[in-house]
């Protein structure tokens, strides 16, 4: 086999890896991943979406990802996606999909409308009130309303 035909045999072998998060780093956005005995440069993650509307997703220590390398290069690799390792493609309770941030926190920037019930197993706060623990002054017992809750 000639030398560009070996390397270029080399170059199609190394474009898709799989491998498993080693480490993380959120502010980065880049991961390290052990494919077999190798552990990756700090990989770049791809995002769900990355323009003026962005979804973040950065994968856990541990868990099974797909990696690209354009022409084999390690250094200009990145992270596709990740892979179930249970084999499922449908959540655990695809009655009811769950999302778990494990203790993170999800903000939503923007307007967030609802066609639906909510329900809430904590405290709701609104610009500073309780929706558990504020109470409302000046009311007189009997059929009279209330007026609005003041901060």
């Amino acid at each position: 086999m000639t030398f560009s035909a070996a390397e270029a045999d080399r170059q199609i072998g190394n474009l898709l890896h799989v491998g498993r998060v080693t480490e993380v780093d959120n502010a980065s956005g880049r991961v390290r991943v052990q494919i077999g005995d190798l552990t990756t440069p700090p990989l770049q993650v791809s995002q769900i979406r990355s323009g003026a509307i962005r979804l973040h997703w950065m994968p856990s220590i541990g868990e099974q990802v797909s990696i690209a390398a354009p022409s084999g290069d390690m250094a200009r690799a990145f992270i596709l996606g990740s892979l179930p390792v249970d084999g499922n493609m449908v959540a655990p309770d695809e009655a009811s999909p769950t999302m778990d941030l494990g203790g993170g926190t999800l903000r939503l920037i923007g307007n967030l409308y609802i066609d639906g019930s909510v329900e809430v197993t904590g405290d709701v706060v609104a610009s500073g009130i309780s929706l558990v623990t504020h109470t409302h002054g000046g009311v007189v017992t009997g059929g009279a309303n209330t007026k609005e809750p003041n901060p």
